[in-house]
This record gives structure tokens, sequence and C-alpha cells, in this order.
């Protein structure tokens, strides 16, 4: 049975923003992995598009006084997901390599305890549990 991050507050939208950087993923520290938008602020066009559809983990608040985007919860990110740089219309949003995100997948050895994992819930699934 898994937990809920802590509630650490809400945004100016009122969502509730969760502390998800203390959660390993597949075993490895998040703060040990650099899995986070860098945004590109010479090609943002500042559209908030980023802001509004990272509702999740609640990666980025939005700076009113300089109107642009801010990450401000890096470690919040789900590692792996950068829909915000596909949705983003001015490719402002980066992340890193496909190369990199597969070296910390066999790192935690994450295909092998998914399959696990995935066993144990058909188990559990199929034996009416």
């Amino acid at each position: 049975m898994s937990t809920q991050p802590p509630v650490i507050g809400k945004d100016v939208l009122g969502r509730v923003i969760r502390d998800f950087s203390k959660i390993p993923w597949w075993g490895i520290p998040r703060e040990q992995i650099p899995w986070y938008p860098r945004i590109d602020y010479g090609k943002c066009v500042r559209c908030g598009l980023c802001f509004l559809t990272c509702s999740g983990r609640v990666v980025y608040d939005w700076d009113f006084r300089e109107n642009k985007p801010v990450v401000a919860r890096p470690y919040n990110c789900m590692v792996g997901c950068n829909t915000c740089a596909n949705l983003c219309p001015a490719g402002a949003i980066s992340f890193p390599s496909l190369e990199e995100l597969r070296r910390w997948r066999d790192q935690a050895q994450a295909v092998a305890k998914a399959r696990k994992r995935i066993e144990e819930l058909r188990r559990k699934v199929l034996s009416g549990e």
C-alpha cells in the first residue's frame, strides 16, 4: 500500500501541491536524478501551457511580475514525463536525453522491478484478494 506524499500547499489555481521529491524512483533518491524541465526564456512565449497542464505534480509556478513560468518544484517532476516540452509551442522547454533516461532506468533495474510488481499484482487480482 502506497501513501501519498505530504501536502505542502496549494497553488494560485487551488491545486494541491504535494512533495514528491522525497519519494525514490525505483530505489534511487529522486534528488540524484536531474530529470526536470529547463526553460529557455529567450524562446518562451509566456503562453502558460506548461504551468496549466502540469497538474498532477505541480512542478511549475507562474511569476506574474515577470509573466513567465518558473520551475518551482523540479524534483516533483515524474521521471520520464516531458508532456510540457511536447506541448510547448515555442520549443522552449528541454529535458535530459532519452539515452540518459535509459541509463537511469538500467541503473535502477526498473524493468525487473516493474515486472516483479506486476506479477505480484496479477497474483493478487487473479486470487480475488
